[in-house]
C-alpha cells in the first residue's frame, strides 16, 4: 500500500462516496416549497425524501421576486428570491444557494409574486460525498506520480508514445436566381440584414434570422443563387409569388413520418412568415421597465407614442412600395432609417453594439464545419496510409500536412471565440459547439503528434466530431444560456467531459487499426498506446462526471438524479474502468494487444451511446437537439 498510495487513494475515494450517498439516501431530507409573496411566514413544505413531516425549525417569508433579463429581450437571464428566514435577510438565485442551520435552498422557478425552492436538508451526506470527491481528484492527479505502477512501467518502456501524449496534456451555389422569382439587390438586401429583429429569444441582426429560416426551408444557405437575406425579403415582400414557387418546387409527398414532421414545421414557419408574427422588429418599453418586440401585425400598446405607432405602420410598407417602383436607393435609405428608429426607441445599452453585429454577420458568413471536417478526414487518411504502407516522405511533407492541421484549427478556433464573444458565455451549451470544441482539441492533439498513427488518428477524430457538428446545423446556432447553465462549473464539466471522449474516439481507431495490421510490431506499439492514453482518458471522464454532479448540487440540491445522461455516463465509466486494472490476475487478458483493442473497438458503442442516445432520444435534463 505504501509503495502505491494514490492507487489505494483512488479507491478509498469511491467507497467514501458511496457511504455519502447512502447517507444522504437514507438521513438527507429533499423538498419544495412554493411560497407566495404575500409577508406571510410557512414553517412547512412538500417532503418528497427523508425523516421527519416536513417542516422548518423556523419560519421563512418571501418578501419578493426579481426577474433578470437579458438586455433588450424578455428571456430570464437570472430568478431571483428575497427571503426573511429565522429574522435574517436572505437572497435566493440560480446556482447561488442560501444555507441557514444546515438548511439549503435552491431556486428552481419563479413568477412575479411567488417562488419555487428545492429545499435540502443533508449535514452528513453532502460533506461525506464532497471529501470524496476531493480526495479522488487528489488520487487521480497522485496517480501519475507513482513510480511503482504498471502504467508507468508501460510509460518507460514507450517514451516516443509518451512524448506525444505529455505534449497534448501541455495544451489545454453560384446558380442563377429562378426566372421571375423577385428579390432585392444584394447591396440592398445585404444592409435589410443589418436590421434588428427578436429572433430565438435574443436580438440579432436580420440576417441571422434570414439564415435560419432559409436553411429551414431549403436545407441550404442560398436559394437558386439568392442570398439568405434576398430569400428573407422576397417571402416579406412578396410572400404569394414565393409561396407560389415553394409549392411547386417543394411538393414531395412525406414518406415517413419524420419527413412528415418536417414537411409541417416548414408549412407552419412558412403561415408564421405570412402573418407578418415572425418579423418582431419595432421595440417598445414596457410599462414593467423591459423591452418587448412588436411584430409588423402587432396591436398598438395603450401607452405608445402616436409618433412610435406611425414609425410602426410606415416604414415596411414604404420600402415594399419604393421596391416595387424601383427607386433602390430610397428603399436603401428607408431601411437605414428604421434602423436608426429601432436605436432610439430601444436604447444603445438594449441592443447589440455594432461591432457584436458585424462579428455576427461575419460569422453567419463564414462559419461551416463541413470544409474542415473534409479536410481534417483527407489529412487523416493521407498520414494512416502512409504509416501503414510505412511509406518515407520528405520532411516538407510533414511541415505541409502541420501547416494546414494548423490552420483548420486556427478557424475552429476563431468561430468558438465569435461564438463567445457574440453570445457572452462559454461555447459548451449545445451539441454543435461541444462538437467544435472537440474537433479542436483533436486537431491540437494532431499537431502536437511526431507519429503518423496517432496524427492521422487525430485528424480522423477531428474530422468525425466536426462532420457530426455540422449535420447538427452547419454552424453552432448562437444563443442564450438559461439561468441554470449560467456557471462556470458548466465549462469545466463540459470540457473534461469533452476531452475524455476525444481520447476515447482516438483509442477506438488506434484499435481498429492494431486489429487490421499484420505487423506484430505496430499491433504491439498501438496496444502500449493505447494503455498509456486509458488511465488519463478515465480519469478526466470520472472528474468531469464528479464536478457536474458539485454543479448539480449548486443548482438543483442534489448531486445525483439517475437522469438518463448521468447512468450513461456512469455506465461508461465503468466499462472503460475495466481495463485499467490489467495488473489484476483476474483482467490479465488486457495484457494482450488483441483482447484489448477488441475491448475499447466495443467500447466505443457506450461513448456513442451516451452522446447521441441520451442527448437526442433518451428525455431528461441533458437532452437537447
Amino acid at each position: 500500500m505504501l509503495r502505491q498510495p494514490f492507487t489505494y487513494l483512488i479507491h478509498i475515494a469511491l467507497t467514501i462516496i458511496m457511504v455519502g450517498a447512502f447517507v444522504t439516501h437514507y438521513c438527507g431530507i429533499q423538498g419544495e416549497l412554493s411560497i407566495a409573496a404575500d409577508g406571510i411566514p410557512v414553517t412547512e413544505f412538500t417532503k418528497k425524501s427523508g425523516p421527519g413531516e416536513g417542516k422548518f425549525p423556523f419560519p421563512v417569508k418571501l418578501e419578493a421576486t426579481e426577474i433578470d433579463f437579458y438586455p433588450g429581450t424578455t428571456t430570464p437571464m437570472n430568478f431571483r428570491s428575497h427571503l426573511i428566514i429565522d429574522g435574517e435577510p436572505v437572497s435566493v438565485s440560480m446556482n447561488n444557494v442560501a444555507e441557514i442551520e444546515g438548511w439549503r435552498f435552491y431556486q428552481s422557478g419563479i413568477s412575479p409574486d411567488a417562488s419555487r425552492l428545492s429545499i435540502s436538508y443533508d449535514p452528513w451526506g453532502t460533506g461525506i460525498t464532497y471529501v470524496g470527491y476531493a480526495l479522488l481528484l487528489t488520487g487521480m492527479a497522485g496517480f501519475f506520480f507513482q513510480r511503482n505502477t504498471l502504467w508507468r512501467a508501460l510509460l518507460r518502456q514507450s517514451r516516443k508514445a509518451a512524448m506525444a501524449i505529455a505534449l497534448l496534456g501541455v495544451m489545454d451555389a453560384n446558380a442563377q436566381p429562378g426566372e421571375g422569382l423577385p428579390a432585392m439587390q444584394r447591396p440592398l438586401a445585404a444592409n435589410m440584414g443589418k436590421v434588428y429583429v427578436y429572433w430565438n429569444d435574443r436580438v440579432c441582426p436580420l440576417q441571422t434570422m434570414a439564415k435560419d429560416v432559409t436553411q429551414k426551408l431549403y436545407g441550404s444557405n442560398s436559394y437558386n443563387g439568392f442570398t439568405p437575406e434576398q430569400v428573407l425579403s422576397g417571402w416579406l415582400f412578396y410572400f404569394d409569388m414565393w409561396e407560389r414557387d415553394y409549392s411547386v418546387n417543394h411538393n414531395e409527398t412525406p414518406t415517413n413520418q419524420k419527413k412528415q414532421k418536417k414537411r409541417n414545421e416548414q408549412l407552419a414557419l412558412i403561415n408564421w412568415l405570412g402573418t407578418g408574427e415572425a418579423f418582431k422588429v419595432y421595440p417598445y418599453h414596457t410599462a414593467e421597465g423591459h423591452i418587448e418586440w412588436l411584430s409588423l401585425a402587432g396591436k398598438r400598446p395603450s401607452k405608445m407614442s402616436l409618433e412610435q405607432w406611425m414609425f410602426m405602420q410606415t416604414t415596411m410598407p414604404d420600402i415594399k412600395e419604393l421596391l416595387l417602383k424601383g427607386r433602390n436607393i430610397d428603399a436603401n435609405k428607408t431601411i437605414s432609417h428604421l434602423i436608426a428608429g429601432q436605436i432610439k426607441y430601444a436604447g444603445t445599452e438594449n441592443l447589440p453594439s455594432t461591432t457584436k453585429v458585424e462579428a455576427e454577420r461575419i460569422y453567419n458568413r463564414f462559419a461551416n464545419l463541413l470544409p474542415p471536417a473534409i479536410i481534417a478526414f483527407l489529412l487523416g487518411g493521407g498520414c494512416l496510409h502512409l504509416a501503414i504502407r510505412k511509406v518515407r516522405t520528405r520532411k516538407g511533407v510533414s511541415l505541409c500536412i502541420n501547416a494546414i492541421s494548423a490552420v483548420l484549427a486556427g478557424y475552429i478556433a476563431a468561430i468558438l471565440a465569435l461564438l463567445w464573444w457574440i453570445g457572452g458565455h462559454l461555447p459548451l451549451s449545445n451539441g454543435p459547439e461541444m462538437m467544435a470544441f472537440m474537433g479542436l482539441f483533436a486537431l491540437s492533439g494532431s499537431l502536437a503528434c511526431k507519429n503518423r498513427f496517432l496524427k492521422g488518428a487525430f485528424l480522423i477524430v477531428a474530422s468525425m466530431t466536426l462532420l457530426v457538428g455540422f449535420m447538427g446545423g452547419q454552424s453552432p446556432r448562437i444563443g442564450m444560456l438559461m439561468p441554470v447553465l449560467a456557471s462556470p462549473l458548466l465549462s469545466i464539466h463540459v470540457m473534461l467531459i469533452m476531452i475524455s471522449y476525444v481520447l476515447f474516439i482516438f483509442m477506438a481507431i488506434l484499435s481498429g487499426i492494431g486489429l487490421a495490421t499484420k505487423n506484430e510490431e505496430t499491433e504491439r506499439s498501438l496496444y502500449r498506446i493505447n494503455m498509456l492514453i486509458l488511465v488519463p482518458a478515465v480519469f478526466l471522464l470520472a472528474a468531469g462526471i464528479f464536478i457536474g454532479a458539485v454543479w448539480a448540487n449548486q443548482s438543483w440540491g442534489r448531486y445525483w438524479g439517475w437522469d438518463p445522461k448521468e447512468t450513461c455516463a456512469l455506465v461508461m465509466l465503468i466499462i472503460y474502468s475495466v481495463p485499467v486494472h490489467w495488473g489484476n490476475k483476474v483482467l490479465k487478458g488486457f495484457r494482450k494487444p488483441k483482447t484489448l483493442h477488441w475491448y475499447l473497438l466495443c467500447a466505443i458503442l457506450s461513448v456513442i451511446f451516451t452522446y447521441f442516445g441520451a442527448n437526442y432520444f433518451l428525455s431528461g435534463l441533458h437532452s437537447y437537439a
